[in-house]
């Protein structure tokens, strides 16, 4: 398997479904339009992900594999076999471009739904949750401060803008635009940027 060395940590460089699902690569830009129905939900989403570790060998002048776009490009068909998934192509210098289209309703046997992982994995870039007193949250992961030095060393820099349109009654949010009526709006500048809502579908 090629490697890059990176401050003494040796870090493999194939992609797999498992490794996408893992936290291997991050959304640099991320785009997404959910619409809350009661728990129905319609979500659309598209940007750009990077795998973080070709990104920093490429900005640090290191040598890439002969074969490591190739190997990189190979993981396109299982990105398109993830549910919703409507594009998933390799760009080039560890980057892809993904788009993709969910709904659905989250039930008490099925309470949560996850991009890209349907399943809720921890690492999804959002996730949307029926919590047992019925309110609903949809949130995005915090970076932790070692992966946010390590981004910011390399120039990755985080972008985008998650619009959320419900009904119901806010319990907390903290959107940069919130208005009475119409979609909560988060402006995604830094990595720093969590997305977070929570509201009762069936408040007024």
């Amino acid at each position: 398997m090629p490697i890059l060395s990176r401050r003494g940590l040796t870090l493999p460089l194939i992609l797999g479904v498992a490794a996408l699902l893992s936290g291997c690569v991050l959304p640099e830009q991320l785009d997404a339009d959910i619409v809350m129905k009661g728990y129905s939900y319609d979500a659309a989403l598209e940007g750009r992900l990077a795998e973080p570790r070709t990104v920093g060998a490429i900005a640090k002048g290191q040598a890439i594999p002969p074969n490591h776009d190739a190997d990189l490009k190979k993981q396109e068909a299982g990105g398109l076999a993830l549910p919703g998934m409507t594009r998933f192509a390799y760009v080039g210098e560890g980057r892809y471009d993904f788009a993709m289209k969910v709904n659905g309703e989250l039930t008490e046997a099925a309470p949560v739904v996850g991009f890209p992982d349907a399943r809720g994995s921890n690492n999804n870039f959002l996730t949307i949750r029926r919590q047992q007193d019925g309110a609903v949250v949809i949130s995005s992961p915090e970076v932790p401060a070692q992966a946010l030095a390590d981004l910011n060393e390399v120039g990755l820099r985080a972008s985008g803008k998650i619009s959320i349109e419900f009904d119901g009654k806010v319990i907390e949010s903290n959107a940069d635009d919130q208005p009475a009526n119409g979609p909560h709006v988060w402006n995604r500048t830094t990595w720093e940027d969590r997305v977070f809502l929570k509201f009762d579908p069936n408040g007024s």
